[in-house]
Order: C-alpha cells, then structure tokens, then sequence
C-alpha cells in the first residue's frame, strides 16, 4: 500500500520553523508513544538540530507502558531529554513546565542575574496528530489551539503566550516528501497522523489487521474472542466483520464500514495498549 501525503502548507511550514528557530530556546517534539521512532521526521532533526529538544511521548494511556518505558530508557541513555505524557491529563501542565524550567535553567539563572525577567519562547513540532495542540491549550488552562482527532487540524504558524514568562510558538504538524519506508508509512497511517481523507481506509484496516496478527496477536484475541486466527488473513478480516456487524443485508462484507470501524478500535485504544514500533 503505497503512501504520500506532503501537501503545500507542509512545505511552507518547513521553511517557517527553520527561519523561526533562532527566536526560541527550547523545541518541545511530540512523538506518539505508540509510534515514537516512525514520529521522528528527518527534516525536523536536521532544522532543529542547533537547539535543546524536549521530547515528548504523546497519547501515553494509549500505549502499551512497557514498551513506553524502553523508549525513555533508550533516549535517556542517547543524552536526550524525554518524558511520557498524557497531555489532557491534570498534571501534565505540572510536568511539561518543570522539564521546560530545567533544561532552560542556565539560560533563566543568567538572565536573573542581570536583573531580568526571562521569557522563554518554545517552539512545538511534530508530525500530524500528536498532540501539539492539546498540549499548548493544557498549558494555557484555556483553549488558544484548535484540537481534532485526525491529521491537518492546525495549518498555520502561530505564537501563544502561556504567561508572562513562557510564550509557545505553535507549528502545524508536518510530515517529509516521498517516504521511503512503507512500513513507517503504514504505522503513521495506523496512529492518524496521515489524512484519512486521501487514504484507501478499506485496505488500510486490513493492513492494521495483518500487522497486529504478526506483533500483537494476543490482543487481536482477546478484542474478538469468536475469530478464529488460525486463517488467512483475509478470512480473520472477515470474521472479525461479522463479529463486528459490518454486513449488508445480503450477507457480504461491508469493507468500507469494517475498515473504519478496524481503525477507530485501534486509534480509541478499545484493542488495548498498543505500541507499534519496537526495540529489539
């Protein structure tokens, strides 16, 4: 299943983050924690290779915490500065301001030194339907970001001031032209952080069932007790439409209804704790 969604105002996007980042001191990056290494864009490193990063692994009570704990430990041990978060959680705000004053701490102490009050200017990045927009509204208290649980939702570039100390400078999400893995493809897909709108969801629900079959058959088992996943794949797709009632009248298969219905099972965390990429 060939995937590419790289629309104008990511481009644009690109090219405002590189020309913005010598305003702001810290670029806080959302990773979704069920797909954190495929989240990591390689036109992002390169723009904001120069500055602290503050990794954020979004969507936290949607992953499996296991494998949530590896990616920390695995960043941790690389030097990089990482929390888990579920960002519409109460204390997220807490956590988020506190790594902030920390990583940012030389720079606050110098400036207090000389008697002033530092601003510190944030930038958030990230792929599509991470959280960016959720977090910087946590932040706030108040809603200054449009939110949405599907990919394109901010398409502009925009500052928010959070209090008199601490202003964020908020980036549409933004994917990279002409990925070459189908896989991370797939799993970006899978998450939402591609349009499903130029998507073929039929296929990409069988896709979700066929992945999960090989890596998280368990959960698959435990989600439709009455399949029998000892069959093609193509046989459990359709019995997991059965089970699921996605049948016209005449007995076939509604496959568009069943892709969808796949996909919100998935993306609502109604299968379980699911994290799609691995260390090994």
């Amino acid at each position: 299943m060939k995937i590419n969604w790289f629309p104008g105002h990511m481009k644009k996007t690109l090219a405002e983050m590189e020309n913005n980042l010598k305003k702001v001191d810290l670029a806080i990056y959302i990773l979704d924690s069920r797909a954190p290494i495929s989240c990591i864009n390689p036109e992002i490193d390169r723009i904001v290779s120069s500055k602290p990063l503050l990794y954020v692994l979004s969507k936290s009570d949607l992953s499996d915490p296991k494998a949530t704990a590896k990616f920390i430990q695995k960043f941790k041990a690389e030097g990089k500065n990482i929390i888990s978060l579920n960002l519409s959680s109460t204390g997220a705000k807490l956590e988020l301001v506190a790594s902030i004053n920390e990583i940012l701490k030389e720079k606050k102490q110098r400036l207090e030194s000389k008697s002033i009050s530092p601003i510190l200017k944030v930038m958030i990045i990230g792929v599509p339907n991470t959280g960016k927009s959720t977090l910087i509204n946590n932040l706030s208290a108040v809603k200054k970001a449009t939110t949405g649980d599907k990919a394109g939702v901010t398409k502009h570039t925009q500052w928010v001031k959070v209090s008199d100390s601490l202003a964020l400078l908020d980036t549409p999400g933004t994917l990279w032209p002409n990925m070459k893995d189908e896989m991370i493809a797939l799993k970006l897909a899978f998450v939402g952080s591609i349009k499903d709108d130029v998507l073929d969801t039929t296929e990409l629900g069988f896709e979700l069932i066929k992945f999960l079959m090989k890596d998280h058959l368990e959960i698959l088992k435990q989600r439709f007790p009455s399949v029998d996943f000892d069959c093609e794949p193509i046989e459990v797709y359709d019995q997991i439409a059965k089970s699921r009632g996605c049948i016209f009248k005449g007995g076939e298969v509604d496959y568009d209804r069943l892709g969808k219905a796949v996909l919100l099972d998935f993306r609502s965390g109604r299968m379980g704790k699911i994290t799609l990429d691995r260390i090994d």
